[in-house]
């Protein structure tokens, strides 16, 4: 079960104030300390953070994980070689290219390319740097959707 940015927002406050008050602080219950320039209220907040990517890296667990694996396409020559798998609206392609060691690896998103790559590696080397740049790319994702309107003071 993944949190919506709204439940996420909620859970941060509530575990900030729960966090505060263990320490013996109080703050009225509407109180916003996100929103805080306080050491000891930003640490909190900090510490909700924490504790809820924490909690939500457990869930997502590698054991339940899909495992997406390419597919091999029809053959483009004796020399080339085409593999793709879908996921939702993701496409990834492999073109193998082995008389001259060239691997092409393209994502697609809609209409959107989102990563083209032409190297002389193989196709697992190259299976490897699409994994890496996935993973640094949901990272990315996942702190941009924390985008928010700074409140006026």
């Amino acid at each position: 079960m993944e949190l919506g940015l709204f439940q996420k927002d909620a859970l941060i406050e509530k575990l900030a104030q729960v966090f505060y008050r263990i320490q013996g602080y109080t703050v009225p219950q509407n109180y916003r300390m996100q929103n805080s320039t306080h050491p000891a209220e930003k640490a909190c907040v900090a510490m909700a953070l924490v504790a809820i990517e924490e909690v939500e890296f457990e869930l997502a667990g590698d054991g339940d994980a899909e495992v997406i694996k390419w597919q091999q396409g029809q053959s483009l020559g004796e020399d080339r070689q085409f593999y793709f798998c879908r996921y939702e609206e993701f496409a990834l392609t492999l073109l193998t290219s082995p008389a001259i060691n060239t691997t092409r690896v393209e994502v697609t998103c809609g209409n959107r390319k989102l990563y083209i790559s032409e190297k002389e590696i193989t196709k697992e080397q190259a299976t490897e740097e699409l994994q890496d740049f996935l993973t640094t790319l949901a990272a990315q994702l996942q702190t941009l959707s924390r985008i928010q309107f700074e409140e006026n003071l």
